[in-house]
This record gives structure tokens, C-alpha cells and sequence, in this order.
């Protein structure tokens, strides 16, 4: 059989039904969604960072041109984490 005869043959025995019945319907759900941000801050945002050691007077470094220019990168990447640190610490609330 052919799903044109098929549908043919369903359609008339629906009309053909003597059933009055009709399949209760409830309405959908509600869903209610509702965000809350709440900022907090890690203890270690709130501990102040420690003074940078000061060096001795007659202190000296010395060292090769890429040992020197390494060393000048570590403390410029140093400066750039404390201040990422404060900035984050200034954001905490209260």
C-alpha cells in the first residue's frame, strides 16, 4: 500500500469515530530564571603585597648582556603582576 491509501484509510476512520472524548491539555510550565552576581575576593587579593626588597649600598650585579637583559625582564614582568594585583585588589568590595 501506498501512503496516500494509507492516509486515506486513517482519515476516514477518524471521522468515522463516534468518540467525543477530547484529550485534556494542560498549560506549559513557567519557568522563571533569575541570575544574582555576587563579587567576593580571594584572601590573597586582600593581603597586601610585600615591599620590594631594597638592596644593599654596596651592592653591585653584574653580568653578560642576555643575563642582564633576562634579569630586566623578570623585574618588568614583576612590576606588571603587582600591578595586575592591585588592580584586582581595588576592585573587592569593601
Amino acid at each position: 500500500m501506498t501512503l496516500a491509501v494509507l492516509s486515506a484509510a486513517m482519515l476516514s476512520a477518524c471521522a468515522a469515530s463516534t468518540a467525543n472524548e477530547r484529550v485534556a491539555s494542560t498549560p506549559d510550565p513557567v519557568i522563571q530564571t533569575r541570575t544574582e552576581v555576587v563579587r567576593v575576593c580571594p584572601a590573597e587579593l586582600r593581603t597586601p603585597v610585600p615591599a620590594r626588597p631594597v638592596p644593599a649600598p654596596d651592592a653591585t650585579l653584574s653580568g653578560s648582556a642576555s643575563g642582564m637583559a633576562w634579569l630586566n625582564a623578570v623585574l618588568v614582568h614583576l612590576g606588571l603582576v603587582e600591578a595586575r594585583l592591585a588592580d584586582a585588589a581595588a576592585e573587592c568590595p569593601a
